[in-house]
């Protein structure tokens, strides 16, 4: 299969992709051709991954680049890609039908959602026009710059699972070497008092103490997760605010083919005058703040979270 960025006319199209801005609630690239182009990276990746042929392979990286290049247009909607595609020549049947069908999930999961669920017709009509198996391994791909990873895609997760439960599709290798899949937000909240610096823990568990963390939803920023989390596991209320990214953690989850990478990014919040902390929220065993000296002693959940721990102290301690 020819790569379609040898197109002349698609080429000069897909410089234009550039220009267009997305949505960063919803997009990590700050424009499309950035998200394209990751997208086909990771497109290939996952072909590779699940033993595609090398015409699979080039299949899904066009896909990647011409899947919104109808955005050039003013809208994201599939049939402009297509017309995009008609005026650049490109006939190729099986990448025509899969930018036809590529974000498939959205509508369908909507209507699901509202009792309308597609019926085993439109699952046959979509089986008979596109290779379902690619197209589950472009949906994950496609999701590659959303904040919160695929897997906080309920679209993506939903029509996954549908497709596997109809047959259409076996077991996919999704989850790839150090590309997280999973991606949350957690927040330190740092006081000052007259004996310096403190920070805000939280046990969930019955042993270890950690910061208030959770998964980031759609159309939520990172910073706004961290501080809806920090709210809903410890209780603290006041206003608050993000002054700084604290850094960031990596840990795998599950065993064998379930095996997959989640991240969590933690921020430094603020609040405005006195915090309060109300109840205990139902999920939380205990709170503490943490001061300077016991950082080293405190037991954790992780290792890991120590110097973190270290480095929002020190922030506290710092800030003027």
């Amino acid at each position: 299969m020819e790569d379609l960025l040898k197109n002349e006319r698609f080429a000069d199209a897909y410089e234009r992709l550039g220009r267009v801005s997305l949505n960063p609630r919803r997009h990590t690239a700050s424009d499309a051709r950035t998200h394209s182009d990751a997208v086909a990276r990771m497109a290939a990746q996952l072909a590779g991954a699940n033993g595609c042929s090398p015409a699979e392979v080039a299949l899904l990286t066009n896909l990647g680049h011409a899947h919104d290049i109808g955005k050039i247009t003013g809208t994201a909607r599939p049939a402009r890609s297509l017309d995009v595609l008609a005026d650049c020549g490109v006939t190729d049947k099986a990448l025509l039908g899969l930018v036809k069908w590529h974000d498939t999930s959205l509508p369908w999961h909507r209507s699901t959602s509202r009792g309308e669920a597609p019926s085993d017709k439109a699952w046959r009509r979509l089986a008979n026009e596109v290779d379902v198996r690619l197209l589950c391994l472009f949906m994950v791909a496609d999701r590659v710059d959303a904040p919160g990873g695929w897997r906080r895609n309920a679209p993506t997760t939903w029509f996954l699972s549908e497709a596997k439960a109809r047959g259409l599709v076996d077991d996919l290798v999704l989850d790839l070497e150090g590309c997280p899949s999973e991606i949350c937000a957690g927040a330190a909240l740092v006081v000052r008092d007259d004996d310096g610096p403190a920070v805000l823990l939280i046990r969930t568990r019955k042993s270890g103490w950690e910061l208030p963390k959770g998964g980031i939803e759609w159309d939520e920023f990172p910073e706004e997760a961290a501080l809806r989390e920090l709210r809903e596991e410890s209780g603290v209320g006041g206003e608050l605010d993000v002054s700084a990214e604290l850094g960031r953690l990596e840990y795998f989850l599950g065993e064998g083919p379930e095996r997959r990478l989640k991240q969590v990014r933690y921020y430094v919040a603020r609040v405005h005058g006195e915090p309060t902390l109300g109840d205990l929220p139902e999920r939380t065993r205990e709170r503490r703040w943490l001061r300077a000296a016991e950082v080293d002693d405190v037991p954790l959940v992780s290792e890991d979270l120590r110097a973190l721990l270290r480095e929002a102290v020190d922030a506290g301690a710092t800030d003027g």
